[in-house]
């Protein structure tokens, strides 16, 4: 099972250095790294700017339907090609979406996990 984690977190952009950081020494000291596949965001508006429910639902469509290029995506969702490109764009750079050589779409992820902080 593939799956993300997201979290939104005020610090979230000091945690991903320490992150970082860890794995750096760890690397240099011949210890194996293990992968660590988060996302992180630095406020709930910043998650909701990027995860959008026009994309959530988009991410759904792909889960269930992969698609051979954006315009059959759009056409599966009943929406604009502009607006579908722009979201897919978006979700690759996530990694929430693959294209594979042909330019087939995928949503390889079968879970995405949060945690949200309140408090510091």
């Amino acid at each position: 099972m593939i799956e993300r984690d997201i979290r939104v977190d005020a610090d979230a952009l000091d945690q991903a250095a320490a992150e970082v950081a860890q794995a750096w020494k760890a690397a240099e000291t011949g210890y194996p790294v293990a992968p660590i596949d988060r996302l992180y965001f630095a406020g709930w508006e910043a998650l909701c700017t990027v995860l959008t429910p026009k994309r959530y639902e988009l991410l759904c469509h792909l889960r269930c339907t992969p698609a051979d290029s954006i315009r059959a995506l759009a056409r599966g969702l009943g929406r604009d090609v502009k607006s579908v490109h722009e979201d897919v764009t978006a979700l690759e750079e996530l990694g929430l979406i693959e294209r594979d050589a042909a330019g087939r779409l995928t949503m390889p992820v079968d879970e995405i996990t949060s945690s949200i902080r309140f408090a510091a």
